[in-house]
This record gives C-alpha cells, sequence and structure tokens, in this order.
C-alpha cells in the first residue's frame, strides 16, 4: 500500500500537473477610447534565450563496423530499452552472455566468447580497472550506473568487446532537471534526480543522484545503493576543461546457496571515480589533443564474521577491511579529417607504488561504403601485445560484409597464470565474419566466430571452487534479423550455436525481442506523445562451471518479458515485467533467480 501510495502521488502529477491557461476576450463599449501604453524599454530582467555550448572532452569514439543497427545507445534509447545495467545491454550480442545470481543489488558479469575477462570498459577515455580483490581480475557490471552516461557503443572485436561509455554531459544554458521514480515487485525502489546548466561564459555545473534499493526475503541478495555524480568544467569552441566524479555506495546481504556450493557473502563498499580532463582541438575535423588524470577507489566496509559464523553461513571468513585504489593518466592526441581519423595515446597506471604504461594507436578510414579500422596496444601492466582489424564493405544498399580478427601475444612472465606453470596464456588469432542483406527494411544476418584456445579466469565471487581452465579452440554460428520490420513495427533477433557446450557458455542461446516504437505523428505532429510496446524471450543452454573436482551445470531456460512506455510531453510513464510466466531457473549454479518482477514509473524531464 506505501508503494502504490507513493506512486499514484507521482503519477497523479504527471497526467495531471500540466498547468491549463486560460485566454479572455476584453470587450471594449462603443465610443470607448482604449489608451495605448508607451512602448517598453527592454527589461534586462528578462530570461535570455537557450544557448548550445560547446561540449566538455574533445577525443571522438571509433567507428563500429556492424551490419544493420549499430550496438550503440544514446541516453533516451538507454532508458527505454528496458535495461537497468550495463550486463542488460551486452546481453544482446550474439557473442555475449551474461552472468548473475540475483536482480539488481548482485555481481554481473559478460563472458565475450566464453571468456569472462575479454570485456573492457572505457570510460569517458578511462579504462575502468576492477579493484575489488573479491572479484579478482573481473570487473563487476553492477558498479557501472547507467543513470549517470548519456551514450554507450560497443566495439567488436574478433577475441574482445570494448564497451565505450560517456558520461551525461549539458550543452544548453537553459537548466535541465529530470527527476525519475519506480517501485515494484521484490520490494524494489529507485529514485534519479538530475540537474545541469551552461553558463553564457561556457562554464557548466551538473549533479545528479540515484538510489535503488531491493529486497528477497526467500532467495536473499538484497541491497542498496546511494551514487551521487557531478561535474563543473568550462568549455568554449576550441578547448575545455573539467572535472567529474561518480561515489556509489552500494551493499548487498548474504546470498544462501541452495546447492553444495558456497553462498554469496554480504557486501558493503564504496567505489569511486573521479577525473580531470583538459581538451584542446576539434574532434569533427582537425587535429586535437586530451590529457586526463583520474582515481579509481574501493573502500570495503562490509560485515566481519567468526570462523564459526562464517562456517554456519556456508561463507569464507573475511576479518580485514579492504581499501585499494589505483591512478590512470590518460595522453592522446588525433587528427580527423573527411574519411580519415588517427589517434595516438598512452594509458599509465600508478598503483603498488609502480608504474605501468599502455601505448596504443588507431587508425580509421570510413565512408558511406566501407570502413576499415585498426587499433594497436602494448599493454605493460598485463604484459601482452595485441592488434585488432576491422572492416565493413557495403557495395550496395541492401548488401554488406563485416568482419575482424584479432591477435594476442603474451609476454615474460605474464604467460603464467596463477603461478601455475602448466597454466600459459598462449599467443591466439581470433576471427569473426558475417554477411547481410537486406529485405526491404530489416537486415538478414549470418556470421561466424572462432575462438583461438584460451585460459579462462572464474568468477570467484561466487564460488572461490571454480577453477582457471585451460581451453581449446571454439568455433560458433550466428544468424539474426534486426531492424525496422514494417513502419514503427522493430525486430531484433539473435540466435548463436557453437560447435559444442563449453565451460560459462552453453551451445545454443538466442535473444528476440519484437516491438512497437512510434511517436504517431499523424495524429501528435508536434512529437508531444509517444508509445513503446515490447515483447522479449530470452533463451539459453545447459551452461558449465569448472570446479577443481569436476563442474556444476545450470538447466536451460527461456525468459519471456515485456515492456510498456507511454510519453506525454516530456514525460514517461513505463510499465517492465520481466519472467512473467513466473519460471524457476538459475544461471549461476545453486542460486535462483527471482520468479516474475514487475517495475513500474515515471521519467520526467524539464527544460526551463
Amino acid at each position: 500500500m506505501k508503494r502504490c501510495a507513493r506512486l499514484g502521488f507521482a503519477v497523479g502529477a504527471f497526467f495531471f500537473g500540466v498547468p491549463v491557461v486560460a485566454v479572455s476576450q476584453v470587450v471594449v463599449p462603443p465610443g470607448s477610447e482604449v489608451p495605448i501604453p508607451p512602448k517598453e524599454k527592454p527589461d534586462s530582467t528578462k530570461a535570455k534565450a537557450d544557448t548550445i555550448k560547446a561540449v566538455f572532452g574533445r577525443s571522438a569514439g571509433p567507428h563500429t563496423a556492424d551490419i544493420g543497427p549499430q550496438y550503440e545507445w544514446n541516453r533516451d534509447e538507454m532508458f527505454s530499452s528496458g535495461a537497468h545495467t550495463l550486463a542488460d545491454l551486452l546481453a544482446r550480442l550474439p557473442e555475449a552472455t551474461s552472468f548473475t545470481s540475483n536482480w539488481l543489488a548482485s555481481p554481473k558479469f559478460v563472458a565475450t566468447n566464453g571468456d569472462l575477462n575479454r570485456v573492457k570498459i572505457i570510460y569517458d577515455g578511462v579504462e575502468l580497472d576492477n579493484v575489488d580483490p573479491r572479484s579478482g581480475a573481473l570487473l563487476d557490471l553492477t558498479t557501472i550506473d547507467l543513470a549517470f552516461l548519456e551514450h554507450v557503443m560497443i566495439e567488436r572485436f574478433a577475441n574482445e568487446l570494448r564497451v565505450h561509455v560517456r558520461s551525461w554531459r549539458v550543452d544548453r544554458t537553459d537548466p535541465s532537471t529530470r527527476t525519475d521514480i519506480y517501485t515494484g515487485d521484490e520490494d524494489t525502489n529507485i529514485y534519479r534526480g538530475f540537474y545541469g546548466k551552461r553558463f553564457s561564459n561556457g562554464a557548466g555545473l551538473q549533479l545528479g543522484g540515484q538510489q535503488y534499493n531491493t529486497r528477497s526475503a526467500r532467495l536473499g541478495g538484497g541491497g542498496d545503493a546511494l551514487s551521487f555524480m557531478g561535474r563543473f568544467g568550462i568549455a568554449r569552441r576550441m578547448w575545455s576543461i573539467d572535472a567529474f566524479g561518480t561515489r556509489r555506495n552500494g551493499s548487498r546481504v548474504l546470498q544462501p546457496t541452495f546447492g553444495s556450493g558456497l553462498s554469496l557473502p554480504p557486501f558493503a563498499g564504496t567505489h569511486t571515480l573521479a577525473y580531470v580532463r583538459a581538451a584542446v582541438g576539434d574532434q569533427a575535423g582537425g587535429p586535437w589533443a586530451e590529457v586526463i588524470a583520474s582515481y579509481m577507489r574501493l573502500g570495503e566496509t562490509s560485515q566481519h564474521f567468526t570462523a564459526a559464523e562464517a562456517a554456519s553461513r556456508k561463507i569464507l571468513p573475511d576479518t580485514t577491511d579492504t581499501t585499494t585504489h589505483r591512478a590512470q593518466y590518460v595522453a592522446s592526441l588525433g587528427y580527423a579529417r573527411g574519411p580519415l581519423r588517427l589517434s595516438v595515446a598512452d594509458r599509465i597506471r600508478a598503483f603498488d607504488g609502480d608504474i605501468k604504461h599502455a601505448p596504443y594507436a588507431r587508425l580509421e578510414v570510413a565512408n558511406k561504403i566501407g570502413l576499415v579500422g585498426f587499433y594497436g596496444e602494448h599493454d605493460a601492466t598485463q604484459q601482452r601485445n595485441r592488434g585488432d582489424l576491422v572492416a565493413r564493405f557495403t557495395p550496395k544498399p541492401f548488401l554488406a560484409f563485416a568482419g575482424a580478427a584479432s591477435t594476442d601475444s603474451p609476454e615474460g612472465e605474464s604467460d603464467v597464470v596463477a603461478g601455475v606453470p602448466s597454466l600459459r596464456r598462449p599467443k591466439t588469432l581470433s576471427f569473426r565474419g558475417e554477411a547481410g542483406v537486406r529485405l526491404v527494411n530489416p537486415w538478414v544476418i549470418a556470421g561466424i566466430v572462432s575462438r583461438d584456445t584460451a585460459v579462462l579466469i572464474p568468477p570467484s565471487v561466487f564460488d572461490t571452487a571454480y577453477s582457471v581452465r585451460y581451453v581449446g579452440r571454439r568455433q560458433g554460428l550466428y544468424a539474426g534479423l534486426r531492424g525496422k520490420l514494417y513502419k514503427d513495427i522493430n525486430v531484433d533477433v539473435v540466435g548463436t550455436r557453437w560447435d559444442s557446450a563449453g565451460f560459462y557458455q552453453p551451445r545454443y542461446q538466442a535473444r528476440s525481442e519484437i516491438n512497437l516504437n512510434t511517436r504517431w505523428l499523424s495524429r501528435f505532429p508536434s512529437g508531444s506523445f509517444g508509445l513503446k510496446l515490447a515483447y522479449i524471450h530470452e533463451y539459453r543452454g545447459e551452461i558449465a562451471f569448472p570446479t577443481a573436482t569436476g563442474t556444476r551445470v545450470t538447466n536451460a531456460s527461456g525468459i519471456m518479458s515485456a515492456l510498456v512506455e507511454i510519453r506525454i510531453l516530456r514525460g514517461v510513464a513505463s510499465y517492465q515485467v520481466r519472467n512473467f510466466i513466473g519460471d524457476q531457473y538459475q544461471i549461476v549454479p545453486d542460486f535462483f533467480m527471482p520468479r516474475s518482477i514487475g517495475v513500474y514509473g515515471i521519467r520526467w524531464e524539464f527544460w526551463n
């Protein structure tokens, strides 16, 4: 009842809070004289006209080489997609498999071609490193708040996904404010608030916050998180300086195991990302340069348990707080002119009293009929060299070919994994190729992906029993139908079949979405109305998790979800239900996912 009353107030404001202005006609009696007031002098207190200012930052994101709709989302598309985490967006790719043990607060990871260590997040040019020792080398995607992003773009290499995310920026002198209110099952509540403004001299101020909480009495694993972001700086046509920071204070309660494995222990800690950036030049054309000094920190304050208490809860004893941090400096410069983009940079990491360099270069040539891009990097932190080549060729508007090839060569002591001489990272060569035919509107896509031998790093945060494994080459085939099907009806169906079931990878997996996304401009030419209806089905086969004594296997699952969104002016009323059939299933062994979850609320944006 409390949740319904709380949401009812918000919905009432949304639908009935728009003021109505009545205009009266003044009738003047015949023969009366109506005095004409003298012309008023300009009022200096009147609001100035809204203007658009230069954006913060100058580095340009890479081109993508996908056939048909690209795997990228702007701010509106992210929130209307139904995704609550970055893992939700990545799960749409044919080579990606997402893993989580519960709802919002649980850890989330994505495997690329079965390898959990092949997803890299580039946040405003800063590569996010995992600073949580509980997760080992794997970055928990739950710690990245979608709320503070304005753009997500996925660059698909043959053996790695590089996810370029850009933080929210404002460029208008009129203040921008927004409020999001959601509530739903599993005692889920989400609140967001944003404020941003640019000033006449180019300065800008942005503030944002998000709070969510969820609880599952039966399955455990609930939690909450309070996050803040801020930006202050100044941007002119050819240069900008800004300071940005996010701070996330999150917690998770114990999630009990329903099998022979360990329970997921409780967690409480604060993640911080902050940077100062200076940039010059014009990314749209000509030379540019950018320098970033960033800082990442985790301060853990999780509950401590004695050995007896830990044994009764089936968790490992943890008796010390954890505080880890590292600095990263990025110096980059580039040139863009017509179809050509060139950039070189050095990523410098400072941690544990040492300094590591990771220089890299990127060259791209793109026009209407094709794209060729090369990326090369030497990473001293991981002691490896990698090279990536991507290409797309569109000889006709209805025909396209694309592909990628990646090499990865370890050097020095980095080829030994976890101190085990028998586990050595090999030199690898992986590739991906696909072809597409456009049928009037949507694209029919078919492709092949081949991953070379690999050393698989386990998601030890779920259970320390999962072990590192050396596996051979794997090959898979995928096919899809993507794009506009008819008028405002869209389809996004992608299925993948691997040559055999492997670790952290089902043999068969598919994601299917069909949606109606319309602004009904014939009836509302101003664009003040919008409607989105979506149906989603996600299937994955059995997945094996290796341990030192064998494997644990999750059963196949097929989950159906739906989304409804109604836009009126700048407000959006949203309702989403996941797993509306209520199936009981597992994504990670020994942890059950929630049954049907409904989340509903409003997003309301203002400019004035």
